[in-house]
Protein backbone atom coordinates (compact mmCIF):
# COMPACT_ATOMS: atom_id res chain seq x y z
CA UNK A 1 0.00 0.00 0.00
CA UNK A 2 1.40 3.16 -0.99
CA UNK A 3 1.71 5.84 1.95
CA UNK A 4 1.10 9.85 0.31
CA UNK A 5 3.08 12.18 2.57
CA UNK A 6 0.94 15.17 4.11
CA UNK A 7 1.97 18.89 3.71
CA UNK A 8 3.84 19.76 6.67
CA UNK A 9 4.54 16.84 7.97
CA UNK A 10 6.45 13.25 8.04
CA UNK A 11 5.13 10.02 5.58
CA UNK A 12 2.30 8.74 7.13
CA UNK A 13 2.17 11.41 9.86
CA UNK A 14 -0.54 13.82 10.60
CA UNK A 15 1.08 17.55 10.32
CA UNK A 16 1.93 18.85 13.49
CA UNK A 17 -0.94 21.71 13.30
CA UNK A 18 -3.12 19.07 13.62
CA UNK A 19 -2.59 19.12 17.08
CA UNK A 20 -4.14 22.41 17.91
CA UNK A 21 -7.55 21.52 16.14
CA UNK A 22 -7.86 18.41 18.14
CA UNK A 23 -11.95 18.80 19.64
CA UNK A 24 -10.07 18.37 23.18
CA UNK A 25 -9.23 22.09 23.40
CA UNK A 26 -12.41 23.40 23.01
CA UNK A 27 -13.47 24.79 26.19
CA UNK A 28 -16.73 22.45 26.70
CA UNK A 29 -14.71 19.42 26.18
CA UNK A 30 -11.28 21.11 28.06
CA UNK A 31 -13.22 21.73 31.48
CA UNK A 32 -15.96 19.16 31.26
CA UNK A 33 -12.48 16.79 31.43
CA UNK A 34 -11.15 18.64 34.29
CA UNK A 35 -14.39 18.46 36.12
CA UNK A 36 -14.59 14.73 35.30
CA UNK A 37 -10.84 14.73 36.86
CA UNK A 38 -12.27 16.56 40.42
CA UNK A 39 -15.55 14.74 41.26
CA UNK A 40 -14.41 11.87 40.09
CA UNK A 41 -11.65 11.67 42.79
CA UNK A 42 -14.06 12.78 45.37
CA UNK A 43 -16.15 9.74 43.95
CA UNK A 44 -13.33 7.34 44.66
CA UNK A 45 -12.85 9.20 47.60
CA UNK A 46 -16.30 8.39 49.21
CA UNK A 47 -16.75 4.90 47.79
CA UNK A 48 -12.93 4.50 49.65
CA UNK A 49 -14.76 5.76 52.95
CA UNK A 50 -17.34 3.57 52.56
CA UNK A 51 -15.06 0.74 52.13
CA UNK A 52 -13.30 1.38 55.22
CA UNK A 53 -9.75 2.11 53.35
CA UNK A 54 -6.77 3.46 55.38
CA UNK A 55 -4.71 5.95 53.61
CA UNK A 56 -1.18 4.40 52.79
CA UNK A 57 0.77 5.71 53.64
CA UNK A 58 0.10 7.80 56.21
CA UNK A 59 -0.82 11.17 54.56
CA UNK A 60 0.81 14.46 55.62
CA UNK A 61 -2.21 16.09 56.19
CA UNK A 62 -3.11 15.98 60.25
CA UNK A 63 -6.14 13.85 59.41
CA UNK A 64 -5.98 10.08 60.77
CA UNK A 65 -5.55 7.61 57.96
CA UNK A 66 -8.89 5.73 59.11
CA UNK A 67 -10.70 8.84 57.94
CA UNK A 68 -8.89 10.44 55.92
CA UNK A 69 -10.93 8.92 52.58
CA UNK A 70 -14.11 10.53 54.27
CA UNK A 71 -12.65 14.12 54.85
CA UNK A 72 -11.33 13.42 51.31
CA UNK A 73 -14.83 13.49 49.71
CA UNK A 74 -14.80 17.43 50.54
CA UNK A 75 -11.34 18.55 49.80
CA UNK A 76 -10.17 16.11 46.92
CA UNK A 77 -11.84 18.36 44.12
CA UNK A 78 -10.85 21.47 45.49
CA UNK A 79 -7.38 20.40 45.59
CA UNK A 80 -7.21 18.94 42.24
CA UNK A 81 -8.46 22.94 41.00
CA UNK A 82 -5.99 24.63 43.13
CA UNK A 83 -3.20 22.32 41.58
CA UNK A 84 -4.54 23.13 38.16
CA UNK A 85 -4.72 26.58 38.49
CA UNK A 86 -0.80 27.30 40.31
CA UNK A 87 0.12 24.92 37.07
CA UNK A 88 -1.69 27.32 34.65
CA UNK A 89 0.17 29.95 36.63
CA UNK A 90 3.70 28.49 36.51
CA UNK A 91 2.71 28.30 32.37
CA UNK A 92 1.85 31.74 32.09
CA UNK A 93 4.70 33.17 34.18
CA UNK A 94 7.37 30.79 32.34
CA UNK A 95 5.57 31.86 28.44
CA UNK A 96 6.36 35.79 29.57
CA UNK A 97 9.66 34.96 30.94
CA UNK A 98 11.12 33.60 27.60
CA UNK A 99 9.31 36.49 25.30
CA UNK A 100 5.95 35.21 24.72
CA UNK A 101 2.69 36.95 24.85
CA UNK A 102 0.11 33.98 26.23
CA UNK A 103 -3.36 34.44 27.14
CA UNK A 104 -4.42 32.94 30.59
CA UNK A 105 -7.77 32.10 29.02
CA UNK A 106 -6.14 29.87 26.82
CA UNK A 107 -3.69 28.92 29.06
CA UNK A 108 -6.82 27.60 31.63
CA UNK A 109 -8.46 25.91 28.69
CA UNK A 110 -5.79 23.85 27.61
CA UNK A 111 -4.11 23.19 30.74
CA UNK A 112 -7.61 21.89 32.27
CA UNK A 113 -8.16 19.57 29.31
CA UNK A 114 -4.51 18.09 30.10
CA UNK A 115 -5.08 17.61 33.65
CA UNK A 116 -8.21 15.76 32.49
CA UNK A 117 -6.07 13.46 30.42
CA UNK A 118 -3.39 13.08 32.86
CA UNK A 119 -5.58 12.08 35.45
CA UNK A 120 -7.68 9.65 33.49
CA UNK A 121 -3.94 7.31 34.03
CA UNK A 122 -5.89 6.60 37.90
CA UNK A 123 -9.11 7.62 37.96
CA UNK A 124 -10.02 4.84 35.69
CA UNK A 125 -8.86 1.92 37.44
CA UNK A 126 -9.66 3.32 40.89
CA UNK A 127 -13.21 4.22 39.39
CA UNK A 128 -13.25 0.62 38.90
CA UNK A 129 -11.32 -1.22 41.76
CA UNK A 130 -12.58 0.98 44.34
CA UNK A 131 -16.92 -0.07 43.96
CA UNK A 132 -15.23 -3.37 44.09
CA UNK A 133 -13.27 -2.85 47.16
CA UNK A 134 -16.71 -0.63 48.84
CA UNK A 135 -18.70 -4.12 47.83
CA UNK A 136 -15.93 -6.57 49.23
CA UNK A 137 -15.24 -7.67 46.09
CA UNK A 138 -11.77 -6.97 46.99
CA UNK A 139 -10.78 -7.98 50.34
CA UNK A 140 -9.69 -4.91 51.80
CA UNK A 141 -7.52 -5.91 54.51
CA UNK A 142 -5.68 -7.88 51.20
CA UNK A 143 -5.46 -5.16 49.55
CA UNK A 144 -3.87 -3.57 52.22
CA UNK A 145 -1.41 -6.45 52.71
CA UNK A 146 -0.41 -6.73 48.69
CA UNK A 147 0.36 -2.55 49.20
CA UNK A 148 2.87 -2.80 52.24
CA UNK A 149 4.31 -6.21 50.84
CA UNK A 150 4.89 -5.33 47.23
CA UNK A 151 3.18 -7.89 45.76
CA UNK A 152 0.13 -8.02 43.30
CA UNK A 153 -2.15 -5.01 43.99
CA UNK A 154 1.36 -2.78 44.53
CA UNK A 155 2.05 -3.73 40.90
CA UNK A 156 -1.24 -2.78 39.45
CA UNK A 157 -1.11 0.39 41.64
CA UNK A 158 2.39 1.23 40.17
CA UNK A 159 1.47 0.86 36.73
CA UNK A 160 -1.17 2.77 36.38
CA UNK A 161 0.75 5.59 38.31
CA UNK A 162 3.49 5.29 35.80
CA UNK A 163 0.90 5.76 33.20
CA UNK A 164 -0.77 8.54 35.09
CA UNK A 165 2.92 10.21 34.99
CA UNK A 166 3.43 9.57 30.81
CA UNK A 167 0.32 10.91 30.16
CA UNK A 168 0.89 14.47 32.22
CA UNK A 169 4.37 14.44 30.33
CA UNK A 170 2.86 14.07 26.89
CA UNK A 171 -0.23 16.08 27.25
CA UNK A 172 0.77 19.08 29.45
CA UNK A 173 3.39 20.21 26.86
CA UNK A 174 1.37 20.04 24.34
CA UNK A 175 -1.36 22.31 26.15
CA UNK A 176 1.99 24.80 26.68
CA UNK A 177 2.97 24.70 22.93
CA UNK A 178 -1.47 24.83 21.96
CA UNK A 179 -2.01 27.47 24.47
CA UNK A 180 1.52 29.70 24.82
CA UNK A 181 3.24 29.34 20.66
CA UNK A 182 6.48 27.94 22.76
CA UNK A 183 7.84 25.09 20.74
CA UNK A 184 10.33 22.28 21.34
CA UNK A 185 12.06 22.21 24.47
CA UNK A 186 10.69 25.42 25.59
CA UNK A 187 7.14 23.96 25.78
CA UNK A 188 8.34 20.49 27.00
CA UNK A 189 10.47 21.76 29.84
CA UNK A 190 7.56 24.89 30.93
CA UNK A 191 5.07 21.42 30.68
CA UNK A 192 7.77 19.53 32.88
CA UNK A 193 7.94 22.25 35.32
CA UNK A 194 4.11 22.82 35.25
CA UNK A 195 3.52 19.18 36.34
CA UNK A 196 6.05 19.61 38.80
CA UNK A 197 4.33 22.04 40.47
CA UNK A 198 0.84 20.41 39.78
CA UNK A 199 1.96 17.30 41.17
CA UNK A 200 3.38 18.44 44.18
CA UNK A 201 0.50 20.00 45.70
CA UNK A 202 -1.38 16.83 44.48
CA UNK A 203 1.29 14.68 47.03
CA UNK A 204 1.32 16.69 49.54
CA UNK A 205 -2.30 17.46 50.11
CA UNK A 206 -3.92 13.88 48.40
CA UNK A 207 -1.20 11.97 48.96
Amino acid sequence: MNVTARPGGRRGRPPARDVDRLPLWRPGVAYALLTSAALGYAVVALLLARAGARAMPEPYLRIDATTYFAWGTLFYAPAILVAWLLACDVVWLLARALGGRPDFGAVLTAMAAAVGVGTLGTLVPDLVTSPLRMLGVIDEAAWETSISQHTGWFAFTWFWLVAYVLLFLVAFPLAVRHSTGLRGPAAAVTGVVAFGVFQAVEYLVLR
